[in-house]
């Protein structure tokens, strides 16, 4: 029996908990930072980022 039989395609999609925090904070509420809510993070600065770089201050380029 290999040892690989076992992993299921599914597992590439599960949600970890990457930070969690438990305490007082707004009514006992449960903050956690997911590995889903990382990679959305991290494309969204890289989005931003390149917006700011290519805006060129709304400077039009002459035709010379």
């Amino acid at each position: 029996m290999n040892a690989f039989n076992n992993f299921s395609p599914l597992d590439q999609f599960n949600i970890r908990n990457l930070l969690s925090v438990d305490g007082p904070i707004l009514a006992e509420a449960n903050i956690s930072l997911t590995n889903i809510g990382l990679y959305l993070t991290l494309s969204s600065l890289i989005v931003l980022a390149l917006t700011i770089l290519t805006n060129n201050n709304e400077k039009l380029a002459s035709n010379n």
